[in-house]
């Protein structure tokens, strides 16, 4: 029997809904129908880095895109993704998943960044082991401020939507990703947004980190209009027409110049990552990176990243084992996959 579930992806620029049916099977995510995709801009301050700064005006623009798909579904996957939730691979005894849930404070207090009682905690198991003390599961623990998911079920309230599973987008992120021969490697999930860049890195078909950096495209696009202070520039549409380029025309040096100084720390933090985790895990070393976000189609920025880890890159593309709908409109997808790759995941994850 078909089901629709439903995914909606909280960006600082967009907001993106998308319904997916699914059929069942060994993989639900394989042969999905995408029914209904809708995107919204989000005007400036209401969404700052993940985090919802004007409830009432997000609500509002929440049930107008919401009513506009004409979905019958109420209930929704939302997600966090402020660089304040921590996800922190930890280890607890084995034993049934809402006592792992209910004994999380006592096993995981001390290593929290904010106090426990201010903490929204959640585990995501990823493997079993035998251990000296007896059977562990190994996963990702999702520590958020309890403000943040507040502040999120009460903007979907407003809009008279239920969540089904209020997720982490990077688990949005790794279900379009990691697919097919992907689970058996270890690869790097690169979503690079407006205010926030998400990793993650997936080895043998389970997420074994998960690092939220604190800037993304957006810091080019301000750096740009710093070059050109007092001039009346679109600072947006140059960044897009100079990128990362190491040898830009005449017109537009200034402005690769402000976006490679803007770009070239975040692009290190990322390598620092992968180098982290392989160090810390025997045979972790990541073995190519997908990429996604609206950023993640800056001039050079592929390549340049690519040249820093040594590693292949590719972009991104949520829809290629899914069939459209007859009311999506694929031209207004084309040549830009990869910026819905978290929606379609979070979509995904009503499903699981």
């Amino acid at each position: 029997m078909a089901t629709t579930h439903v995914g909606i992806d909280i960006g600082e620029t967009a907001l993106r809904i998308a319904a997916l049916e699914f059929r069942g099977g060994a993989d639900p995510r394989s042969g999905a129908t995408l029914n209904a995709l809708i995107e919204r801009p989000v005007p400036a301050g209401v969404i700052r880095a993940g985090e919802i700064e004007e409830p009432a005006t997000f609500s509002v623009l929440l049930k107008d895109a919401y009513g506009a798909l004409k979905l019958k579904p109420r209930s929704v996957v939302a997600a966090v993704g402020h660089p304040s939730v921590m996800m922190r691979e930890v280890t607890v005894p084995s034993q049934q998943m809402d006592k792992v849930r209910s004994s999380l404070a006592f096993h995981v207090s001390d290593s929290l960044p904010m106090a426990i009682e201010d903490a929204q905690l959640d585990f995501f198991p990823t493997a079993e082991f035998e251990s000296d003390q007896g059977p562990m599961l190994r996963g990702m623990l999702a520590a958020a401020p309890r403000e943040v998911v507040r502040d999120l079920i009460a903007g979907l309230d407003g809009a008279r939507l239920q969540p089904q599973i209020i997720d982490h987008k990077a688990f949005g992120l790794w279900r379009t990703a990691c697919t097919a021969e992907l689970m058996s490697e270890v690869i790097a999930i690169v979503d690079v947004g407006a205010a926030t860049t998400t990793v993650i890195i997936s080895q043998a078909g389970s997420v074994r980190l998960v690092r939220v950096l604190g800037s993304g495209g957006a810091q080019a696009t301000a750096a740009v209009q710093s070059a050109y202070k007092g001039s009346a520039v679109d600072a947006e549409d140059l960044k897009r027409k100079a990128g990362m380029s190491p040898s830009p025309v005449p017109e537009y040096k200034a402005a690769a110049d402000a976006v490679n100084q803007a770009m070239t720390p975040l692009i290190e933090s990322i390598r620092n990552t992968l180098v982290y985790f392989a160090s810390s895990n025997p045979g972790g070393a990541v073995q190519r990176m997908i990429l996604s976000g609206g950023a993640a189609y800056l001039h050079g920025f592929g390549q340049t990243l690519s040249s820093a880890t040594r590693l292949p890159i590719a972009l991104s593309d949520p829809f290629a084992v899914l069939t459209l709908g007859k009311r999506v409109n694929a031209e207004s997808i084309a040549g830009r996959e990869a910026e819905f790759a978290t929606v379609i995941g979070l979509a995904m994850g009503g499903a699981a």
